[in-house]
């Protein structure tokens, strides 16, 4: 694979922990040899991220803000990064880290035999989690996963981890014609690569959940997701 990659960091209200994602990232793909950009997606924070994404960018030169001005839902932040990418293959990480950027190692090899799409999973027998989610959240996703791998005839163990690879010239075909912007997001990208008759690669990492001072509510969003996925039903 051509050692060029734009990595795509979707960011709400992440003023605690940009910057040390985003300055891992930079050393390690420089280290690495890569020719790269780093797109901070700041989803209309409402804290000091927008901030500290801009002193990032004017002190790295890999570094680029896409401000998208209010708070659309991370498939949006993810999709506007995608449609800023400019080299041949991109990442999108989740902004806490919690699969590291060196994970990447083992993306590597599945792009260099020509993989379009790679994914990291949490669910497979040789992934490692440093430190489980709240017991809800794993009962919710528990339950989110098997009902989409039901609904849409899915194989992928992990629809949600955030840490995923595309060519990016798949990624901007696919993700053009996403219309979910919440956490739904993540399961019509695996729908329309099923339906372009991609083969998603799915390898194993370390992930550890990190703690996030949010006003979420699980339940209410779990019912928000669930109307989500039979809109998308009607569709697949």
């Amino acid at each position: 694979m051509n050692k060029e990659l734009s990595i795509i960091i979707p960011a709400y209200n992440e003023e605690e922990r940009i910057e040390e994602t985003v300055e891992s990232a930079v050393a390690y793909f420089r280290a690495k040899k890569y020719k790269f950009e780093v797109l901070l997606v700041n989803d209309g924070s409402t804290d000091a991220t927008l901030e500290r994404s801009r002193d990032l960018e004017r002190r790295l030169s890999e570094v680029h803000v896409v401000d998208l001005g209010q708070n659309l839902g991370k498939g949006q932040a993810v999709k506007e990064g995608i449609a800023h990418a400019h080299f041949a293959y991109c990442l999108f990480m989740d902004a806490d880290n919690a699969t590291a950027v060196t994970e990447w190692d083992k993306f590597e090899p599945f792009f260099e035999a020509g993989s379009r799409a790679v994914v990291a999973s949490r669910r497979l027998p040789a992934s490692r989690i440093v430190h489980k989610q709240p017991l809800v959240r794993r009962a919710l996703g528990g339950g989110y996963r098997n009902l989409c791998r039901g609904l849409f005839g899915l194989a992928a163990s992990d629809l949600n981890c955030g840490f995923k690879a595309y060519e990016t010239a798949l990624a901007k075909k696919v993700y053009k014609d996403v219309q979910l912007l919440g956490w739904a997001f993540d399961t019509e990208v695996f729908c329309l690569l099923k339906k372009e008759g991609v083969l998603v690669e799915e390898v194993p990492v370390v992930w550890e959940h990190r703690e996030k001072k949010t006003n979420l509510a699980p339940f209410k969003a779990g019912f928000e997701t669930l109307g989500s996925l039979l809109r998308l039903k009607k569709k697949y």
